[in-house]
């Protein structure tokens, strides 16, 4: 296990992992990149949820899957507004056809503060906008006009999130074999860390280390053909970067 001790509230899932370390080579409980969580889970005797509260006694877990590089999903965020309205102005403002239903728009993209382009003609770009403490969405034109979307995330709501879910973090890190048609996996190391502070975590989206992801797709199937699908507005960072937002325990 990475780390030099291992205090007491982390205890209980240290004893929890050891157990699931033992058992080796383990059958994935689910098709696709989520099994690997998900399996992890099912070990734990935890019910799968979406709620944004830590994973176990307090404790947000993550699986790192050793063969790939995936990027550390943090918390999911809807910019400030009603429900779904924000969602759906962006829909309108930055969405680009769906590749199956080009009649409906989709805005699956990555942003950082670095400006990144949509489409070759929009670039959009994260402000930390500290007078007003928010952080701003802000989209340019080819001309290098700024367009008006009025989307943003406040400190207050970005504080809340990031201390709800993340003052406790466990990365498990995972090895996947395929068998035929059979997906198992080997949990093999398990490190704790805690939360540095949520002023260093708005200086890291401002240095470009933490990135946003949209996830709006449509339904393509059933009742809801058609309508917006939002899976989450996500905050994630890279796992060599992982030590800049934590302390390891």
């Amino acid at each position: 296990m990475g780390g030099i001790c291992i205090k007491k509230d982390f205890m209980d899932l240290y004893e929890q992992f050891k157990r699931i370390e033992k058992m080796g080579w383990i059958k994935s409980e689910r098709c696709g990149t989520t099994g690997i969580g998900y399996t992890f889970e099912k070990l734990l005797n935890k019910n799968e949820d979406s709620f944004q509260i830590p994973d176990y006694d307090g404790i947000e877990i993550k699986v790192n899957n050793c063969t790939s590089n995936h990027k550390i999903h943090l918390f999911n965020l809807t910019p400030d507004g009603d429900t779904l309205f924000p969602i759906k102005r962006i829909i309108n403002t930055l969405g680009y056809p769906d590749k199956d239903y080009p009649m409906y728009k989709v805005f699956n993209v990555s942003i950082k503060s670095a400006p990144a382009t949509i489409l070759g003609y929009k670039k959009l770009k994260l402000i930390v906008n500290w007078k007003e403490k928010k952080i701003d969405l802000i989209v340019f034109d080819n001309y290098g006009k700024s367009i008006n979307i009025e989307t943003s995330w406040s400190f207050e709501s970005l504080e809340k999130a990031l201390y709800l879910k993340l003052q406790k973090l466990a990365i498990v890190d995972a090895y996947s074999m395929r068998n035929k048609d059979t997906l198992y996996y080997h949990y093999s190391d398990i490190t704790f860390y805690k939360l540095r502070s949520f002023n260093n975590f708005i200086k890291l989206i401002d240095k470009g280390i933490i990135e946003i992801t949209f996830k709006i797709g449509i339904y393509k199937k059933g009742e809801k053909f058609g309508k917006i699908h939002d899976r989450g507005t996500d905050f994630s960072i890279n796992k060599k970067d992982i030590l800049l937002l934590f302390k390891k325990v």
